[in-house]
């Protein structure tokens, strides 16, 4: 899997992600996350003052969407980790964001 990945959210703007080794963001920093399929297809985006709390969902998506990879990018500014998370919902509808807007 990449090291880095380069997402365009709806607005245009191009996000950078970074793989987390053995999915562990090695981090208590404030963040966005992915979860990506082998295909490299996101299938869940989120956010969480603690990118430790970015594990905490993985092996749900992964029984439901072949999720193995956490991609992170630090973002301390909760304004602006919303910001950049709806424009990559509005660009990427991932599977697993799906089903949490279905309940």
């Amino acid at each position: 899997m990449k090291p880095y990945i380069d997402l365009k959210g709806a607005s245009g703007a191009v996000y950078r992600y970074k793989l987390a080794e053995d999915r562990d963001p090695r981090t208590t920093i404030a963040g966005n996350y992915l979860y990506v399929n082998a295909e490299g297809v996101v299938v869940f985006a989120g956010e969480a003052n603690n990118l430790h709390d970015s594990t905490r969902g993985f092996a749900e998506a992964a029984e439901k969407h072949g999720a193995e990879h956490l991609y992170t990018r630090l973002n301390v500014s909760g304004a602006s980790r919303a910001d950049e998370l709806a424009d990559l919902l509005s660009e990427l509808s991932p599977a697993g964001n799906a089903e949490t807007t279905e309940d």
